[in-house]
C-alpha cells in the first residue's frame, strides 16, 4: 500500500481547526499537560512551552487566527476555560507560583474518541498544597476541596461551562504541579513518575527532541497513538485511515511561532520502521517543484511528491489491463521528476468530476508520440478551442488505471479517463471540464504561480521540498465530505465566514539528518478571502491602468478588449480573455480611444492619444504610417474625433498647454482652414460636439469660461453672462424644441446655456468643488435627470427638480456616476467606490443590482462580447488581471 498522503493531510489541517471546538464543545477537556516524567506512552501530543503565561496569552489576544476562534460559537467552551487560565496566570500569585523550566500541555486519546488533557509545569520546590489552596481562594475561587489519592493530597476545583459541571484535579510531586480535568490522568502521571518509560521511549521522540529549538514552544505528535481520535472523525469509521495516518511515522515535531498572520510549525518527523509510509522520503532528494506553475489559481488542494528514482511500476495489477500496464512501462523513461494530484472548485459538478493528475514528462515528444501510437487511429479526440487560434486535443481512452500503475495508492478510484498535454506534462482527469479549464487558465496567465495570496503563502515554506501539500480549508469542504463525519463538516459549514479568513494551509517535508524536515503553515488574514465570481481573467504584466475599451474585429464580427497597464503596455484580448498582442508605448493614454476606418476599407484601427503624440493602431498592434505623431503642444486634455458628415473625414481636436485648441486630419495633420483657437486658461476636459438646427458647435471649458466655436475655430456665440464648469461636471445637450446645454459651475450650481446666449442658473443641493456630476435619462422617461455624486453620496433629481433617491456610500472617493443603458427602458448608473475598490450599478430608484458590487480596481467599461454573450463588465483589479464579469441587471 502507497500513500494517501493528500487525504491524511487533508485531514491533518483541517481538522487541527476543527477538533478543539468538536470535543472541548462536549466539555470533555481543557488544554493541559505535564513535565516529560508524567508523560506515560499512551500521550498521542504534546506540548512544550518555555513561558506558559505568554503562551496562553498568545491564545487569547483576540487577535488573528486565534482570535477568530474564539469568535466560533463550538468554541466558546474552549475560550473561556483557555481565558479563564490565562487570567489566572497573570495574577502576580501565580507568577510566583510558576517556576523557571518548560510547561508541558499532553493529550490523551480516550476511547470514545475524545481527548484528555494533562498540564505539569515545574513550581518551586518550597510549595505545598495549603498554599494552592490560599492562591486560589485570593483569586475569587471559593469551592475548593480536597482529598487523598493513593496517599497524596489532590485538590479539586468544581467549574461550570456553558451549563455543563466540571472537575479540574490538581497535585503536586517534587517539584511538579499536574493538573487535569481527568483523575484517571492524575492518578497515571503520579504513578509514571515513577517508571522508566515515559513518553520519550515512543519511536523517535528523543530524537526529534533534540534537533527542536532550545527556546522555542514546541508540539510533537506520536502517530502510533492517533488511532481512536481520527477514527471518530471519520465518515467511516474503521475503514483503514485512520490505521493509515498512525502508520505515517514515528514521531513529529515542530516548533510553533504564532502570529496575527496564521501559525507556522517547522521540525524533525523521525521514522525509524521501513513499513512507516514516510520511511521513503528520508533518502528523496529534494526538489524546487514546477507544476504548481500550471495549476489554475482556482486549485483549492494539490499535492505534489517526488517519483522514486527507479520509478517502479505496480505492473502487477490485475485490475488494470495488460494494454495499460504496457504503457506504463513504455512511457517510464520519459516520465519526469515529480507527479501532482490538483483538486479544482468548478461550481456545481461533482467532487468526483474536479481531480487530476498531472505527470512532468523529461521528455514530451516521445511520451506524446508513444501514447498516440497506442491509442491507435481510432482514438475519440475533444478539441479544446476557446477560440480560432488555440486548439487543444484532449483524448478520451480506454487507459484507465494507468495512473494506477505508475503511481500506486495515490488516488483510489480516481478515473483517468480523459487525457491531455500541456507543456511537459501529460495532464489525467475524470472529466474534459476540468481538463479544459486547467487548460484556459493557462491560455489567460491565471494560474497559481501568479495568485498573490499563493504566493504570499509560498514565501512561509522552504523552496525545495520532497513533497508540497496545499489547500484552501474553506473551499475543501465538498472534498473532505467523502472522509470526515457529518458533525464535523456540518461545524466547519456553520462558520464558513470565519473558515474563509484561512487564506491557506500547507505542508512541506525534505530528507534531512536522516530525518524529515517538515513545515506546515497556516495564513490568516481577517480580510475574509472571496471567491471569484468572473467568468475569466486574464494576466496583464502590471495593474491596468485606464478604462477598458472594447474594439470591433473587423473580420469575425467578434469585440476584443483593448487595455494599456501602469507600465504603458497594451493589450489587445479577444472575448475568449487570450492576449492576442500587447505593445509597449512611450506614454500613457490619455482618456478617450477611438475606433476608426482610416483606409476606409472596412478595416478598423485605435486612435488615442497622450500627453505627447497622437497614436494609431491597427488591428495587430502595428501603428499605421506617420504615427505616432508628435503634438504641435503637450496635451492638456484627451483627444475628440468628430466626424461631421459621415463620411470617415475625421477631424481630431485637442488641445495643448500653450492655450490653443488645435485640430489634425486623420494623417496627423493640421488642418488647413481651421485657426487654433486662444483659450483663457487651459482645457481640461474633452472637446464636445453639437449639431443643433443645422449647424455646428465645437464646445470648450477651461477654467473659467465655456467657448462655442465653429469648424473654423471662430467663436460662435457670446454668452449672455459668465459660465464656468466644475471640473468633475459633464456637459450635456438636452434636445427639445428649444435645446440647451447642461453642465453645473464649481459650486455646484446647475446652469442652463442655451445656443442664443442665454443662461438659467438654479441650485438643486450644495457641492464642494470636488463633486461630479452628470445629466442622462436614468428612468426611461425621455427626460435627463440630475445625477450628483457629493462626499459618499450619489443624489438623482428629476427634470421637474424634484429628489428621486439619495444614495449613501460607506466612504467619500467616488468615480462616477456613469450612464449605463441596456435598453430604453433598462438603465443604471454606475458607480466606482475608489477606496474600496468596489463597483455598483444602480437602479432609478436607488437600489443595487443584482451581483453587485464587483471587485474592480479602474474605471470599467459594461458592452457585449457577442451577440448571444450577453452583458459583461470589464474592469482592472489590484492583481495584475483584467476581469471579465457577466452580469445581470435585475434589481436584488
Amino acid at each position: 500500500m502507497v500513500k494517501r498522503i493528500a487525504i491524511l493531510f487533508a485531514i491533518l489541517l483541517i481538522c487541527c481547526l476543527a477538533i478543539l471546538g468538536y470535543f472541548f464543545q462536549r466539555g470533555r477537556k481543557i488544554l493541559f499537560t505535564d513535565p516529560y516524567k508524567t508523560i506515560s506512552l499512551r500521550a498521542c501530543i504534546v506540548i512544550e512551552t518555555v513561558d506558559l503565561q505568554s503562551f496562553m496569552n498568545s491564545l487569547t489576544t483576540g487577535k488573528g487566527l486565534f482570535g477568530e476562534i474564539g469568535k466560533v460559537s463550538e468554541f466558546d467552551s474552549f475560550n473561556r476555560k483557555v481565558k479563564f487560565l490565562a487570567d489566572q496566570f497573570n495574577k502576580p500569585g501565580f507568577k510566583k507560583l510558576l517556576g523557571d523550566g518548560s510547561s508541558l500541555i499532553s493529550l490523551f486519546p480516550a476511547q470514545d474518541g475524545t481527548l484528555q488533557p494533562l498540564l505539569s509545569l515545574t513550581v518551586s520546590g518550597e510549595v505545598r498544597t495549603r498554599q494552592i489552596k490560599e492562591l486560589l481562594h485570593s483569586s475569587g475561587i471559593k469551592e475548593v476541596s480536597e482529598r487523598k489519592l493513593n496517599g497524596s493530597q489532590v485538590i479539586m476545583i468544581p467549574f461550570i461551562v456553558n451549563t455543563r459541571p466540571d472537575t479540574v484535579y490538581l497535585s503536586l510531586l517534587s517539584g511538579l504541579m499536574i493538573c487535569s480535568t481527568s483523575e484517571k490522568l492524575i492518578e497515571e502521571a503520579r504513578a509514571q513518575t515513577g517508571g522508566e518509560n515515559d513518553i520519550r521511549k515512543q519511536p523517535g521522540f528523543s530524537r526529534v527532541l533534540l534537533a527542536a529549538g532550545k527556546n522555542e514552544d514546541k508540539i510533537f505528535i506520536v502517530f502510533n497513538n492517533l488511532t481512536n481520535l481520527f477514527n471518530s472523525f471519520l465518515k467511516v469509521p474503521g475503514s483503514g485511515l485512520a490505521e493509515m495516518i498512525s502508520r505515517l511515522a514515528g514521531t513529529a515535531g515542530g516548533d510553533i511561532y504564532i502570529n496575527e498572520d496564521g501559525i507556522v510549525l517547522s521540525g524533525y518527523t523521525d521514522c525509524k520502521d521501513s513499513s512507516d509510509y514516510l520511511y521513503r522520503y528520508k533518502s528523496l532528494t529534494p526538489s524546487e517543484f514546477h507544476t504548481y506553475k500550471i495549476l489554475p489559481s482556482s486549485t483549492v488542494l494539490f499535492e505534489t511528491l517526488i517519483l522514486p528514482p527507479d520509478k517502479q511500476l505496480n505492473i502487477s495489477d490485475t485490475s488494470v489491463s495488460k494494454a495499460v500496464a504496457g504503457l506504463a512501462d513504455k512511457l517510464k523513461e520519459y516520465l519526469g521528476e515529480e507527479i501532482t494530484k490538483a483538486y479544482i472548485d468548478i461550481k456545481e459538478r461533482p467532487v468526483g468530476d474536479n481531480t487530476l493528475i498531472i505527470l512532468e514528462l523529461a521528455n514530451r515528444v516521445e511520451a506524446e508520440k508513444i501514447f498516440l501510437e497506442e491509442l491507435g487511429p481510432a482514438k475519440e479526440i475533444i478539441y479544446f478551442a476557446p477560440d480560432d487560434q488555440s486548439i487543444i486535443p484532449v483524448y478520451k481512452t480506454s487507459f484507465r488505471g494507468l495512473i494506477k500503475v505508475i503511481m500506486p495508492g495515490l488516488s483510489p478510484g480516481f478515473d483517468d479517463t480523459y487525457y491531455a498535454f500541456y507543456d511537459n506534462y501529460i495532464i489525467s482527469g475524470s472529466s474534459y471540464a476540468t481538463i479544459s479549464r486547467l487548460l484556459y487558465d493557462n491560455i489567460l496567465n491565471k494560474t497559481l504561480a501568479n495568485d498573490l495570496v499563493y504566493r504570499d503563502f509560498e514565501s512561509t515554506l522552504p523552496s525545495r521540498a520532497g513533497y508540497f501539500f496545499y489547500c484552501v480549508p474553506s473551499r475543501i469542504l465538498d472534498y473532505l465530505a467523502g472522509f470526515l463525519n457529518d458533525d464535523i463538516i456540518k461545524g466547519l459549514r456553520q462558520n464558513k465566514l470565519s473558515l474563509n479568513k484561512i487564506q491557506a494551509a500547507g505542508f512541506q517535508f525534505v530528507s534531512s539528518n536522516g530525518m524529515i524536515y517538515n513545515s506546515l503553515s497556516v495564513k490568516f488574514k481577517e480580510e475574509a478571502r472571496e471567491e471569484s465570481t468572473t467568468e475569466w481573467e486574464t494576466l496583464l504584466d502590471t495593474i491596468a491602468a485606464i478604462k477598458p475599451f472594447f474594439f470591433t474585429n473587423h473580420t469575425t464580427g467578434a469585440k476584443e478588449i483593448f487595455i494599456q497597464d501602469i507600465k504603458n503596455n497594451t493589450y489587445l484580448i479577444n472575448a475568449a480573455g487570450r492576449v492576442l498582442w500587447k505593445v509597449p508605448l512611450k506614454e500613457r493614454i490619455n482618456g478617450s480611444i477611438y475606433m476608426v476606418d482610416y483606409f476606409r476599407n472596412g478595416k478598423l484601427q485605435l486612435l488615442f492619444s497622450g500627453k505627447d503624440y497622437l497614436h494609431l493602431l491597427d488591428r495587430n498592434g502595428n501603428y499605421v504610417q506617420r504615427y505616432p505623431v508628435k503634438l504641435r503642444s503637450p496635451a492638456t486634455n484627451s483627444i475628440s474625433l468628430f466626424d461631421y458628415d459621415n463620411n470617415r473625414n475625421y477631424r481630431l481636436f485637442i488641445a495643448g498647454e500653450d492655450k490653443l485648441i488645435y485640430s489634425y486630419d486623420k494623417t496627423g495633420n493640421v488642418v488647413k482652414g481651421w485657426t487654433p483657437f486662444r483659450t483663457s486658461g487651459k482645457v481640461m476636459s474633452d472637446i464636445v460636439y453639437f449639431k443643433v438646427s443645422g449647424k455646428d458647435f465645437l464646445v470648450a471649458c477651461d477654467e473659467t469660461s465655456v467657448y462655442f466655436l465653429d469648424r473654423s475655430g471662430k467663436k460662435r456665440i457670446n454668452l449672455k453672462e459668465p459660465v464656468t464648469k466644475a471640473r468633475g461636471s459633464a456637459i450635456r445637450l438636452s434636445a427639445g424644441s428649444d435645446p440647451f446645454l447642461v453642465c453645473t459651475a464649481p459650486d455646484g450650481m446647475v446652469q442652463q446655456i442655451y445656443f442664443d446666449g442665454s443662461v438659467r442658473k438654479f441650485s438643486l443641493m450644495k457641492a464642494s468643488i470636488d463633486h461630479s456630476f452628470d445629466f442622462f435619462d436614468v428612468d426611461g422617461d425621455g427626460f435627463g435627470e440630475y445625477v450628483f455624486i457629493e462626499n459618499g453620496m450619489l443624489y438623482l433629481y428629476d427634470h421637474n427638480k424634484t429628489e428621486i433617491f439619495t444614495r449613501k456610500f460607506e466612504l467619500s472617493h467616488l468615480g462616477g456616476p456613469v450612464s449605463i443603458s441596456f435598453s430604453a427602458s433598462d438603465r443604471k448608473i454606475g458607480v466606482f467606490d475608489i477606496d474600496n475598490k468596489l463597483i455598483y450599478l444602480i437602479g432609478k430608484n436607488g437600489e443595487t443590482m443584482n451581483g453587485f458590487p464587483l471587485r474592480g480596481a479602474s474605471m470599467f467599461s459594461i458592452g457585449k462580447l457577442s451577440d448571444k454573450s450577453g452583458w459583461h463588465l470589464i474592469v482592472g483589479g489590484t492583481d495584475r488581471f483584467l476581469y471579465n464579469y457577466k452580469i445581470e441587471t435585475e434589481a436584488k
